[in-house]
Parts: structure tokens; sequence; C-alpha cells
């Protein structure tokens, strides 16, 4: 590498680096504050806030700060992340979004995700068979790639949505009025819009049933039972399965938890596919899995890349899938790992601000709990 040597050449490095020293001196100063008027009482936080939470938004402001101002000076990307306290993500840039009738049209943004995330081959590609008619959605910044399109797979549309992401922090669990059994139902798009959701699908719908295992910011909220497959997420966005019957009380879970260091859970299920083999459910106690139901699922192609997927009836597809059709059409499209999610009238899929999927009975349900993927960039930037 040839370096600059001439009279200046020295000394505006140095003054951007001093002039990204100020600032994140700056924000070092600026967050000690806020720290000090959450922590300090006075009673004008209508909720306490952890000393460990202030000190996670320390870590997540400081650092994205620095990532800002060092850009330039020197030769690191940028990293943002999120903290799970912080119950609303940065909202997505619109300029960011858009949409096409035509896969092949889209070529350059295939290959501005691979810049920006790898040469890991999508699920998606300009040769990817779309319901004719439909609209695919895009959402591409720095931290985030999302792609939503409709499938026809025998009688049913699979709206799918493909997502890439730069952080694990992304990777995301909102739960009613941000907290564990609240009681209040919202729909999938009112939740995702309140939290900024780039993409997102309805969950669980935990405060339906009182048996599973949740996990909710790392902390255990609820063990009852142990006949549901759990899908827990761990700290680096990694879909860890956990069988029915494998864990049998409160004191098993939290030293999986720990030892795994999970961020949230889901407990629906079954399992249905892992590691790209198809799995056998031959009885399972939700979901009625032998009836031919609206279907939705959680899946995981590899580091921070998933695949959310609502599988419906639509105008010229008249029938919905068993769970069994469900997880052999998900294997033969190339899913890795599937986890199948609360279906019916519940299974929602949103993107780019709007209801992607048709829904039954044309209305939403309101529900408890939502999974979504946000952009990790601060607003403004």
């Amino acid at each position: 590498m040839e370096y600059n040597t001439g009279r200046y050449a020295d000394r505006r490095p140095r003054k951007r680096l001093l002039c990204a020293v100020g600032a994140v001196f700056c924000g070092v100063l600026t967050v000690l504050i806020l720290a000090a008027v959450l922590l300090g009482g006075g009673g004008a936080h209508p909720a306490a806030v952890s000393g460990a939470a202030v000190m996670d938004q320390f870590d997540m402001v400081i650092g994205n700060a620095v990532s800002d101002a060092l850009n330039g000076v020197l030769t690191l990307e940028k990293t943002y992340w999120l903290t799970d306290d912080v119950l609303t993500a940065p909202k997505p840039n619109p300029a960011c979004a858009g949409e096409s009738q035509d896969p092949k049209e889209l070529s350059w943004l295939l290959d501005a995700a691979k810049e920006k995330f790898g040469e890991e081959d999508l699920l998606f590609s300009t040769e990817t068979e779309i319901v004719p008619g439909s609209t695919i959605q895009y959402y591409l910044d720095d931290t985030i790639l999302s792609i939503a399109w409709k499938h026809p797979a025998g009688r049913s549309v699979y709206s799918m949505a493909e997502v890439r992401i730069a952080h694990p922090s992304q990777f995301r669990r909102f739960l009613s009025e941000g907290r564990f059994g609240s009681g209040v139902l919202h729909t999938t798009s009112e939740m995702a819009r309140s939290v900024n959701a780039v993409t997102a699908a309805s969950g669980d719908y935990y405060s339906y049933r009182p048996n599973g295992i949740t996990v909710y910011n790392g902390d255990v909220c609820r063990v009852h039972g142990n006949d549901l497959d759990i899908c827990f997420v761990d700290e680096n966005g990694d879909m860890i399965f956990s069988r029915r019957k494998s864990l049998n009380d409160q004191e098993a879970v939290e030293k999986f938890v720990e030892e795994n260091k999970i961020r949230f859970s889901l407990a629906f299920g079954p399992v249905l596919v892992e590691n790209g083999e198809l799995c056998e459910f031959p009885f399972y106690p939700i979901g009625e899995t032998g009836k031919n139901y609206s279907r939705a699922a959680l899946c995981q192609q590899g580091k921070l890349h998933y695949i959310m997927v609502e599988a419906n009836m639509e105008p010229g597809y008249h029938e919905s899938p068993n769970m069994a059709l469900f997880a052999k059409n998900l294997q033969e499209l190339g899913i890795q790992n599937a986890y199948a999610l609360d279906g019916g009238q519940t299974g929602t899929l949103y993107t780019n601000g709007q209801v992607y999927n048709h829904v039954d009975y044309g209305a939403e349900r309101g529900i408890s709990d939502i999974i979504y993927f946000a952009t990790a960039i601060p607003d403004g930037q």
C-alpha cells in the first residue's frame, strides 16, 4: 500500500482523530449524565431502571458513537448494536425500502447484500418463482437486508421474508406492553410499528395457553410443563431447539438459559426441519398438526440469516397445509432449520410498514407477542 507523504499527509488524520476522540468524550459525558438522572431518583422516571440496564445502554451508545467517530479515521468497519431493555429500535429509513414485481430486476440488491453480509447464498434469487401479480418487498441498509416474496406451493401461498443482519441484537422479541403477563392484546402490525420493526411476524401467542417455557430478555418468566418443543435464541442469534420432555423443571431451565446465554424463547412447535433434515412428529399436543390450517414458521439458514414463513389461502390458492406437508415443503425449498409458530388467524407477516400475507378472514387477531428484525443504525444517521 502506498502512503501520501506530502506536507499535510500526517496532519489531517491526526486532526480527524482528535475530533473523533472529542466526539466520543462528549458522548461518554452525555450518557453519564443520563445515567445519573435515571439512577439518581427524583421521581421523574415512571419505572425503575437497573444499573445493569443503564450500563448496557452506555455500552451501546458509546460503541455506536465510537463507530461513527472513527469512521474513515481507522480502517475499522462500523459496528452498531441494540440493547434488549430499549424497547423501541431505530426507525427504518424509507429511502432504503423498495418493491418490484420481477425477481430479475433485483440482481443489484443481491450483489449489494453479498458485499455487506458475505457470500452465503440467499434462498431468494433472480430465478425465484413468485405468485403472478404479487409484489416483492425489500429493505437494505448497512445493518439489515429483508426481502419478502410470495411463493406458490401447491394450492397454498407461502409468504416468505428472508433477513440477514449485522448483529444478533437486531433479532428481537417483543411482548405486548413490553413485559411478560400484561394481559393486553395488540395486532402484529400495531406492535411492529410501535418498536420500529423492519420485518416482523406473530410469535407463539404465549398468553393464550399456559404451557411452555417463556424466556424474555434473559429472564425465565414461565416454566409450565415439558410437552412442547422449545426454540431458544442465544446471544449469537442462533436458534437452539430443545425437544419436549428434555427440560423438566425451573432449575433445569434456569441452568440451560445461563449456560447457553439465552436471550429469549418461543414455545409452540414442533421442530419441522433440523440441519436440513425433515423431522417426525407423530403426535403433538397443540397446533392440530393433522388438519389443514394456515401455518407459520421461523427458520434459520446460517449465521445471522433467517426466514419467516406464513402459509395461507389466497384467491386462486384454496387450501392450507397440514403440518407434515408444511414441513415437507419448507425442506424441499432448502430451509435448514424450521420451527412452527402459531398459525391460523394469528399468523401474520409484516414488512416495510404493512401486513404482507393474506391473514385468515381478512383481519389481524389481537395477540400477545411478536418476533421482529430491526435496523441498528441510530436515528438520523
